[in-house]
C-alpha cells in the first residue's frame, strides 16, 4: 500500500528524501489577486450637502433713504467613499423658494421687502428650479477618491439687498423671514468614472435629481425710528417800510418720520442776543433789531416754542412720508429801526 505525503505532495519510496514543495499557496494568491483586479468596482456616492447662511441686515432706516445690503456664504460639500480609485463630476442645485415677486420679512402684521441675489450687483435673484425664472444657484464640482474616499468643498456667497423706497411705511420693530423644509433644497446629479475622466452629468435643473437635504436659515432686520426735518425761509419782504402795523409771512417745516412714530417739533428763540421765545428778534447792523414772533396757527394765538414760557409745539405721527407744518410769522407794530437787512436763525428740533 502506498501513501501520499501531504506535506510534499509526492509518494515516499525507498531512498527518496522527504521535501516540502508549497506550490499551491502562491498559485491561490495569484488567482485571488487576478479576481480582485477583474471584479467590477462601482461608485458609492455619499452625497452633497450645504450649510446654512446668516442673512442679517442689522438696523435699517427706511425714511433715511439709504439702501442696505448684506452677504453671507454657503459651503457645499460632496463626497465619495470606499473606492479603490475614481472620480465623479457633480451638478448641484441650491434652491431657495419664495423669490417672486419678492421676499418679505415680517414683524407681526407689518412687512419689510427685500430679496436674495447670486451676485454682489444684485441683478440675479436667487430662486428655485421648481419655479423659473428666477433660477437656483448651480454649483459644478469634481470629487476624486483613493481607497478611503474623497471630499470636495466649495464656498459660494449669497447677497441680501433691501431698498428703503420699498419700505417707507414700515414701522420700527424686529423683522424676520424663516426658510426651511421645502423652501430650501440641495439636489444633484453626477457622472462617475473608475479609471477615466467622468463625463458631464445631467444638469440639476432638469430631470430627476438626488436629494441632498435642506439648509434652513433666517433673514432678519431691525427698523429704527427716525425723523428727517427741513424748513423754508420766512421772508417778511424786502421793502417793509415804517412798522406802523403788523407784517406777516409764512414758512413750512417738513417732517419725514418712521411709520407710527410719534414726534414733537420745537423751535428755538433764535440767535440774536437778548431774544427770548416770546420776543424773537432779527438783528441788523450796529445792534439794531426788529421784533417779531412765530406762531402755530393763523390766529396768532400760540407762540411756537419748546413748550416752556407758555409756548406750544407741533406734534404728529409719522407715516414714512413728508408731513408739512405751516409756521406763521408776524412782525408787530414797533418803532422802526434804521433801514437795512435784518435776519435771525431758528433751530428746529424734532423729538421722537
Amino acid at each position: 500500500m502506498s501513501r501520499i505525503n501531504l506535506e510534499s505532495g509526492a509518494a515516499p519510496g525507498p531512498g527518496l528524501p522527504r521535501f516540502v514543495a508549497p506550490l499551491r499557496l502562491p498559485a491561490l494568491l495569484g488567482l485571488a489577486a487576478l479576481l480582485l483586479c477583474s471584479a467590477p468596482v462601482r461608485a458609492q456616492i455619499q452625497g452633497c450637502s450645504a450649510t446654512s447662511p446668516t442673512i442679517a441686515f442689522g438696523n435699517v432706516d427706511p425714511v433715511g433713504g439709504s439702501n442696505y445690503s448684506t452677504s453671507s456664504s454657503i459651503t457645499v460639500t460632496c463626497s465619495l467613499a470606499f473606492l479603490v480609485t475614481g472620480s465623479a463630476n457633480f451638478s448641484i442645485c441650491l434652491d431657495i423658494g419664495g423669490a417672486a415677486p419678492g421676499r418679505v420679512m415680517s414683524s407681526g402684521a407689518n412687512t419689510l421687502n427685500y430679496n436674495l441675489y447670486q451676485d454682489s450687483a444684485h441683478t440675479t435673484i436667487w430662486g428655485s428650479h421648481y419655479s423659473e425664472p428666477p433660477y437656483p444657484l448651480v454649483v459644478n464640482m469634481t470629487v476624486s477618491s483613493l481607497i478611503l474616499g474623497g471630499v470636495t468643498q466649495v464656498t459660494v456667497p449669497i447677497y441680501g439687498y433691501l431698498q428703503s423706497s420699498q419700505n417707507t411705511t414700515a414701522p420700527s420693530g424686529s423683522y424676520l423671514q424663516g426658510f426651511g423644509g421645502s423652501e430650501t433644497a440641495v439636489s444633484y446629479n453626477f457622472s462617475y468614472s473608475l479609471f477615466f475622466l467622468p463625463g458631464t452629468p445631467t444638469p440639476c435643473t432638469s430631470g430627476t435629481n438626488n436629494s441632498g437635504g435642506t439648509f434652513a436659515f433666517n433673514s432678519t432686520a431691525s427698523v429704527v425710528n427716525d425723523c428727517l426735518v427741513s424748513a423754508t425761509t420766512i421772508n417778511f419782504g424786502g421793502s417793509v417800510g415804517v412798522l406802523t402795523g403788523p407784517v406777516t409771512a409764512n414758512g413750512t417745516i417738513t417732517a419725514t418720520c418712521t411709520e407710527s412714530d410719534n414726534y414733537t417739533i420745537a423751535l428755538s428763540q433764535g440767535t440774536t442776543s437778548g431774544a427770548s421765545l416770546t420776543d424773537r428778534q432779527m438783528a441788523g447792523s450796529g445792534g439794531a433789531v426788529v421784533h417779531y414772533e412765530l406762531y402755530t396757527g393763523s390766529s396768532y394765538a400760540t407762540v411756537w416754542g419748546d413748550g416752556t414760557s407758555g409756548t406750544g409745539t407741533a406734534s404728529g405721527t409719522g407715516n414714512g412720508s413728508g408731513q408739512n407744518y405751516t409756521v406763521y410769522g408776524r412782525v408787530q407794530a414797533q418803532t422802526t429801526p434804521k433801514p437795512g437787512t435784518y435776519s435771525d436763525t431758528i433751530t428746529v428740533t424734532v423729538t421722537y
